[in-house]
């Protein structure tokens, strides 16, 4: 959800920022080239931030779900040497009581 709503700030902050630069060009028309240009700089520098705190937000989420399943594979790794230890012990005592039933 957290990259949702990055995302969505990141359009909306573009499209206010557009919006503002259109009506600042149409009540200062002598400024129009100067207040278009800084817009045309400005916008794509929002895209660039704003994607790239998307890419850490992606990050820190991939990451948190590798680190969720390394640590589920670990306790089963660790069950299944528990399991594999216990079943060793039930067959040696498996053998030492037919042994002795002979």
């Amino acid at each position: 959800m957290k990259l949702e709503d990055a995302r969505i700030t990141i359009t909306l902050t573009a499209t206010l920022t557009a919006i503002l630069f259109i009506i600042l060009s149409y009540l200062l028309p002598k400024h129009a080239v100067l207040i278009l240009t800084i817009e045309i700089i400005l916008l794509p520098s929002i895209y660039i931030i704003g994607n790239y705190y998307a890419e850490r937000l992606m990050k820190e989420e991939y990451l948190k779900t590798i680190n969720f399943i390394s640590d589920r594979a670990n306790n089963l790794q660790e069950k299944y040497t528990k399991e594999k230890f216990h079943s060793i012990r039930l067959e040696e005592q498996l053998k030492y009581l037919n042994k002795n039933d002979r």
